[in-house]
């Protein structure tokens, strides 16, 4: 199935800004997020939506794609992280719909207290997940590493222990139900509603000293470093799940996971194929001709494979279990090197008296000669 145009699934001209991508983005997800729109169809347009945006939000991934389209070398877009679960989307849905009092830093389940009055007390929401990129030289993705990366993420306020403040009390507006209801004599009768008490946000109880620290809210942004263990044989587009090492919770929830998304660094020698590594070597017309033994390179020391005489160009020779290692597997891939005859560009005089030798030895021209004769019989007749 060929993929649409990612400008034309946002509903945006070609080359558009990356504010433009954001802000048709977050309409779109809005729409059709599975939370929200359960109409058929609704969450193949969420996905196809957010495959457009992480191509289209990132400086250089938009670059390429403005100027090679799905075609550009090593382009696969957003793949997208997926549970088992039809909604377990894995993004932090917070940067999207905004939060309550606190610039997206709460949970999606604040939109709906607020829009339809939650009938309970606000309860243990877990913290929203969070990505970033992580690139790799071709080696550390070959035998695996261990990165220790600096992430600004929203942590429990060590202060008050993500409590907000001292001197917890039953909150004096809604008497502890988190709810305020108010009844209202209108043409058609008295109509009563339910909205979140603002006083205390739901929690139905208030401090009586507010933290400094994080402003009552309990939680705060922090600059945190993190050591990520990179198995061997993870190749670009993989991704590590760090559990818990997401946004902190609110209300006492727990605290959201953070996606590692890989990118893998090309090598000089090797091109790979999954667990199989690739490459060509050059050899001479005389090793070619008369055969020899060759030393290749591999991932950990030198192999020796011996090309047998009369061997032509573009022959392909396998060194088995000399590629990278199966991600999470036991066994290895092998790899593949393709022999490249080169011909002299340029030849003294006591090689080209050698050549002219072999020549006449040859019967390659006197063979290409009688293709040449027979076919000229058959355009005669």
């Amino acid at each position: 199935m060929t993929k649409r145009d990612y400008y034309e699934v946002l509903g945006l001209k070609k080359g558009a800004a990356v504010d433009e991508v954001k802000a048709a983005y977050k309409k779109l997800a809005k729409k059709y997020h599975p939370d929200l729109n359960k109409d058929e169809g609704a969450e193949e347009k969420f996905k196809e939506t957010l495959e457009a945006y992480q191509v289209l939000s990132d400086p250089q991934k938009k670059s390429n794609y403005d100027q090679f389209g799905h075609a550009a070398e090593g382009f696969q877009g957003f793949q997208g992280f997926r549970g088992s679960g039809t909604r377990d989307f894995d993004f932090d849905f917070g940067n999207i719909f905004g939060g309550v009092g606190g610039g997206g830093d709460f949970g999606f389940g604040d939109i709906f207290r607020q829009a339809f009055g939650g009938e309970t007390r606000a309860g243990p929401t877990k913290g929203a997940n969070l990505r970033m990129d992580l690139n790799l030289s071709f080696e550390e993705a070959a035998f695996g590493t261990e990165k220790t990366v600096a992430i600004t993420k929203i942590e429990e306020c060590k202060a008050c222990k993500g409590k907000g403040g001292s001197g917890e009390e039953t909150c004096a507006q809604c008497h502890g139900s988190g709810i305020v209801r108010q009844t209202r004599r209108t043409a058609f009768g008295m109509f009563s509603t339910q909205t979140t008490c603002p006083k205390c946000s739901g929690e139905g109880k208030t401090l009586k000293k507010i933290c400094k620290k994080c402003d009552g809210k309990g939680r705060l942004r922090e600059r945190k470093e993190i050591k990520i263990k990179v198995p061997a044989g993870i190749n670009s587009g993989n991704h590590l799940r760090l559990h818990s090492q997401g946004n902190a919770g609110a209300w006492g929830g727990p605290s959201g996971d953070l996606f590692v998304v890989i990118f893998v660094e090309p090598n000089e020698v090797f091109k790979r194929d999954g667990a199989d590594l690739f490459a060509e070597v050059p050899i001479s017309f005389a090793e070619a001709a008369l055969g020899t033994k060759l030393g290749i390179p591999t991932l950990k020391e030198e192999a020796v494979i011996n090309v047998p005489a009369s061997t032509q160009t573009g022959t392909i020779f396998r060194l088995k279990g000399k590629g990278i290692k199966k991600l999470g597997e036991t066994g290895f891939g092998d790899e593949y090197i393709k022999v490249i005859v080169q011909t002299p560009k340029k030849m003294g005089k006591k090689e080209k008296k050698l050549f002219d030798e072999l020549a006449k030895e040859e019967k390659t021209a006197k063979e290409r000669k009688g293709i040449f004769q027979r076919v000229k019989k058959k355009f005669k007749s």
